[in-house]
């Protein structure tokens, strides 16, 4: 290390500067745009006049770097001089935080020495790093991921002196489905209630690579002992551990810790049985415990999703507001993952940052018009609408679009638009148009007049479901 960043080490401490910081930036920048953008940078390191500052989303880093690098830079430079040229990366999910360190990496925090992380300036350690956000708190469960949830809660919760009951868990779903989120509960929840607890997180990728490395330097018995004093081991993405030789250790390691009475955590994409790549002993191993599927997610954890995003956006920026309108849309326009979702709602706040225009439904809809699959923007159209509202409710076409005002003609009417908003990216005033020219503030109070029926009637909300289903078929 050159003497110029000897000299940064010294003279420069990382909370002091990043305070300093912070608070330049938040005068700079105004209190909404720091708020939603600034809060989750982190500085690193200092190396050759470079300094490094990590985001936890690629989009982050992205938005940031195309229009605040060089403040950014000017920022740092006026505290450290020795600063000309800013790195911004993509942290590790759970990388550990920089603010009880210097600005070389240095740490002096041993609040977690059982829990197995890794990062780049934390080369000796062999885990892959644990994520703070991923805890049972934050997870929101319904019926697809309910056994899933109870059995990791079992995993992290033993009765005391009790026996294994579950060994392996295997836990099998979909991209996104929150695998991962629930071997990071699990750890964290370990480590709260039993801090001697030995805890290694590992993906497959890392276990792959790090054995592979032990084979190339002809060190695998140091390999072996990284896993020797392990009590629980939790291994993602089981799906991608290639290779015979990596199989072979990995089931000797598995064999050595389940008759050891040690617990042990796996997550794939595939259920035991479909994993191709493993022999048939392996496969009969890890189904030997309990097999957890999660299934896609429905529309109820979805809406639980943005809710828990929105109220962690909340707690940095109260002047964010987004119905509960937006909500159901997102919910039910985005279904691919809970991923995909948290992309969504980020999205929306960032359009809503850079014009100023309040986050409606409308707004939502332009925000990810290209997130949503052709097959869901051209499945469902006011037609469809007007056509399942006319058969199901046994009035005409004519009946719904004209201005009768009976009530066994404005209860279908008033359906038909609250569905033609939640399923359509049609705007009020074109909703209003296409339901025989009615103004948007008709629109608008059949929406939130339908929307308190559905709250407030169990057989209501199931029967406006059960359109909503016949209308996506």
């Amino acid at each position: 290390m050159d003497s110029t960043v000897n000299n940064v080490k010294k003279n420069y401490n990382i909370q002091d500067t990043w305070k300093i910081v912070n608070k330049t930036l938040r005068i700079q920048v105004g209190e909404d745009l720091y708020n939603s953008w600034f809060t989750r940078l982190e500085p690193h390191k200092i190396e050759n006049g470079i300094l490094t500052l990590s985001l936890p989303t690629l989009f982050l880093k992205s938005w940031i770097k195309s229009r605040y690098n060089d403040k950014l830079l000017e920022i740092w430079k006026a505290q450290i001089p020795e600063i000309n040229q800013i790195d911004l990366r993509v942290r590790n999910h759970g990388e550990r935080k920089s603010d009880s360190s210097d600005l070389n990496g240095n740490t002096s925090d041993n609040s977690s020495h059982n829990l197995q992380f890794t990062d780049e300036n934390h080369s000796n350690n062999n885990g892959t790093p644990l994520d703070r956000r991923y805890t049972f708190n934050n997870y929101v469960v319904g019926r697809s991921n309910a056994l899933a949830h109870a059995a990791a809660m079992r995993v992290a919760q033993p009765q005391k002196n009790a026996p294994i009951e579950f060994n392996p868990l295997y836990i099998h779903g979909p991209v996104g489905t929150g695998k991962t989120h629930l071997l990071n509960a699990i750890a964290w929840e370990t480590k709260a209630r039993s801090p001697d607890r030995n805890i290694l997180f590992l993906s497959a990728v890392r276990f792959m690579s790090s054995f592979v490395e032990a084979v190339k330097s002809k060190d695998t018995i140091s390999f072996k002992k990284i896993f020797a004093d392990v009590d629980l081991l939790l291994i993602d993405d089981m799906q991608f551990l290639q290779g015979k030789a990596v199989q072979q250790e990995f089931c000797h390691i598995f064999n050595a810790l389940d008759t050891s009475k040690h617990q042990i955590v796996i997550a794939g994409d595939s259920p035991p049985s479909k994993l191709e790549m493993l022999d048939d002993r392996m496969k009969s191993r890890l189904s030997g415990g309990l097999v957890a599927q999660i299934g896609p997610t429905d529309f109820d954890i979805r809406r639980g999703i943005l809710e828990k995003k929105l109220t962690q956006t909340l707690r940095g920026n109260t002047r964010i507001e987004i119905s509960s309108a937006v909500l159901d849309f997102l919910a039910r326009r985005i279904q691919s993952s809970g991923r995909e979702l948290e992309g969504a709602m980020n999205r929306i706040i960032a359009a809503h940052s850079l014009n100023k225009r309040p986050i409606t439904v409308e707004e939502a809809a332009i925000s990810i018009q290209d997130l949503i699959s052709e097959e869901q923007n051209r499945q469902i159209m006011i037609e469809d609408v007007l056509r399942t509202i006319s058969g199901h409710f046994n009035v005409t076409r004519q009946d719904i679009l004209s201005s009768r005002r009976h009530k066994t003609i404005v209860y279908p009417r008033q359906i038909g638009m609250y569905l033609a908003k939640i399923l359509t990216s049609r705007s009020l005033p074109e909703i209003g148009r296409k339901f025989g020219g009615r103004d948007h503030t008709t629109v608008l109070h059949a929406v939130r007049k339908i929307e308190r029926l559905i709250q407030n009637d169990p057989s209501i909300k199931s029967s406006i479901a059960s359109l909503e289903n016949s209308l996506k078929e």
